[in-house]
């Protein structure tokens, strides 16, 4: 029988959406420069705070019909060898069908202590070159503190850390405090 070879090149997309298929809903994961990556279950407190800021986004969206969808868990195709899925995302409300958009325009992510250094650098700059995003908001989930990075301020850092600061998301005319953000979460 012999030894078999295997494919040591990177995963594309398609390769990844064919193996992400036969793998349990439950499961979170990511293409990242061609490797696959499951990411940890999030805890309480990191799925408190995005069940917040889709609670604020979606009561927003039921009072303007403004023309975006706010949705969580939903790969986003940057490349063929890279597909990372944001906690949450927003993006043009247009019936989109299947597992992965590539025209987000705003990315929000939770740092978990396992994922911190890829979603302040990597995702960030990976973000950064789709051109439809316009803001890429991470949460921290063990203060209260918010960054917002903006292709207005060509990406530079904006920094949020007093419950009643305001985050501004200018491209879909939506503002929260970090207090609705952190509500229920016990760092108030």
């Amino acid at each position: 029988m012999g030894v078999p070879h295997l494919d040591s090149g990177p995963m594309r997309a398609e390769e990844f959406f064919a193996f992400t298929a036969t793998r349990p809903d439950d499961e979170k994961w990511e293409l990242i420069e061609g490797e696959p990556v499951l990411n940890a279950s999030a805890s309480r407190l990191h799925q408190k705070i995005i069940g917040n800021v889709f609670f604020a986004l979606s009561e927003i969206s039921r009072q303007r019909n403004p023309g975006w969808e706010i949705i969580p868990g939903i790969g986003v195709r940057l490349s063929e060898l890279s597909v990372p899925v944001p906690d949450l995302l927003i993006r043009p409300d247009d019936n989109l069908e299947g597992v992965e958009c590539n025209d987000m325009i705003i990315a929000f992510e939770v740092l978990s202590p396992s994922t911190a250094n890829k979603d302040l650098r990597w995702k960030r700059k990976a973000y950064a070159t789709l051109p439809s995003l316009r803001q890429y908001v991470v949460i921290a989930q063990d203060a209260v503190e918010v960054v917002s990075f903006d292709r207005a301020n060509n990406f530079a850092e904006r920094r949020f850390e007093s419950p009643e600061s305001v985050l501004d998301l200018p491209v879909i005319g939506a503002r929260m405090t970090l207090r609705d953000i952190y509500r229920d979460t016990g760092l108030l």
